[in-house]
């Protein structure tokens, strides 16, 4: 705990007049670390400061204030020290007084306490049943909406700095309550793009929900309809809340247009974290006084033996937390682990995706290749007969290839004829080539239109050089 920390719970108990050091760090941290936030929200939720909370304060006299009772006599001293004793050690019934949790709270947490112990397991069989969830959970798993929510805006080409979460209803749900805060569902259909946009594009609006609430969004579809408890029709916002039973309860539902003032939106969603901090702070009051009651109001004069039962109440309050803590970590393991072999799985579907589409790809341009081939080889003059003509012989990288052609066709027929012959004399199939003559050195490849009678004046036979270019 910094420094700074330890002087804001200080003096928030200074000013209070409460005596719980965590229920004042519980109250700064639901205020932002903001001190007068978090004394405003307590004067809120419990009222002005009781007689014994003010004493406690008008208690810690100074120096010079202690130096001056010196010179009280000693009948002052004795009504002053059981002046103060009293204000200190009030009576059950100004206790009592004091701002209690909501009565039907506390009967409806009793309630489910005794509905849990009615059906709680033995150690030994909550363990195998921990043991089969987490098997389950590994080996039975649900489609996780939220990534295939991500991934939709992805394909999209859409970049939003709202931390848009994975997983499931569920999941997120205990994952909110953990982090103290509210859970807000975006759902959303194939034409809610426009509004969408604009909810992202809105910096007020990311930087409240990023700061206030733990996000995931799910497109529209039967089965994420199955998850939640409503169904409204998309684009909208719905937030959500854990209560002090563990029920789902919906806080607001916001249907969303591209008519929406997101600005305005923005102020309605810090309103409503104002309030899930109240009411996450009262049902919690409510819990520490059925699971530890008197804890906050243990009197200066009590002996030996109930120090030591506060002692140890604390003691095994800490174990419990230890306890819940080790099972949240084994479950946050198995999410990571869920996490990472869904998207291994999903990347090893890509590449095997784009080796597919690669190799089609490349028989696609096979086949056009074999087909023009074809095409040019028909459409070649015919080759003369006997000696007549010019006689050709192509030198390839991998072959050989001769042919005899009329003087007075193009030199265009010859490239044709060298370009369409099997892809196993070439490098590379799809290069473009040149013909060049070594001796006297002549490339042809700007002499294509010519008549091979001007090229070639005084030979019968010509041997020309493939190049392969890039």
């Amino acid at each position: 705990m910094q420094a700074t920390q330890e002087k804001d719970i200080l003096d928030f108990m200074a000013l209070t007049g409460c005596q719980d050091e965590q229920k004042a760090l519980q109250y700064i941290q639901m205020g932002d670390n903001n001190l007068e936030n978090a004394i405003q929200l307590y004067l809120d939720l419990e009222g002005q400061p009781t007689l014994s909370q003010q004493s406690s304060v008008q208690s810690q006299k100074s120096p010079y204030q202690q130096n001056q009772q010196q010179y009280l006599n000693q009948q002052d001293v004795k009504e002053v020290n059981t002046m103060i004793f009293n204000q200190n050690n009030p009576p059950p019934e100004l206790i009592r007084q004091r701002s209690a949790p909501d009565a039907t709270l506390i009967e409806k947490y009793k309630k489910y306490q005794e509905d849990k112990r009615a059906n709680d397991d033995g150690i030994l069989k909550k363990t195998f049943k921990f043991g089969w969830s987490a098997i389950t959970y590994l080996f039975k798993r649900e489609t996780n909406y939220g990534m295939a929510f991500q991934t939709f805006i992805q394909q999209q080409q859409i970049q939003t700095d709202i931390n848009f979460q994975m997983g499931n209803f569920q999941d997120n749900l205990r994952r909110a309550h953990e982090e103290t805060k509210p859970l807000l569902i975006y759902l959303h259909n194939q034409q809610s793009l426009y509004t969408f946009e604009n909810m992202i594009s809105n910096k007020t609006f990311v930087q409240i929900v990023n700061k206030n609430y733990h996000i995931v969004g799910f497109l529209e579809s039967p089965q994420v309809y199955e998850l939640l408890p409503v169904k409204p029709q998309p684009p909208t916002l719905l937030i959500y809340r854990l209560d002090l039973t563990e029920q789902p309860v919906l806080m607001d539902t916001i249907h969303l247009s591209p008519e929406s003032n997101f600005q305005e939106l923005a102020g309605k969603l810090k309103s409503l974290k104002g309030q899930f901090n109240k009411q996450f702070i009262m049902e919690d009051q409510v819990k520490r006084e059925c699971n530890v009651p008197q804890q906050q109001y243990i009197p200066n004069f009590y002996g030996q033996q109930q120090q030591q039962q506060y002692a140890q109440r604390r003691q095994q309050e800490v174990q419990q937390r230890e306890r819940e803590q080790l099972i949240k970590q084994q479950q946050e393991a198995y999410r990571i682990a869920e996490q990472q072999a869904s998207e291994k799985k999903r990347k090893e579907q890509e590449l095997k995706q784009q080796q597919e589409n690669k190799l089609l790809e490349q028989q696609q341009l096979s086949e056009q290749r074999l087909l023009q081939k074809a095409t040019i080889l028909s459409n070649l003059p015919d080759e003369p007969e006997g000696e007549e003509g010019i006689e050709i012989l192509f030198r390839f990288e991998n072959a050989n290839k001769t042919r005899r052609f009329n003087f007075n066709d193009k030199i265009q027929s010859i490239f044709d004829f060298a370009s369409s012959q099997e892809d196993d004399c070439f490098n590379d199939p799809n290069s473009n080539i040149d013909l060049i003559q070594n001796f006297p050195r002549l490339s042809l490849k700007d002499k294509k239109d010519e008549i091979i009678s001007d090229v070639f004046t005084d030979s019968n036979k010509v041997q020309l050089i493939v190049v392969e270019c890039e």
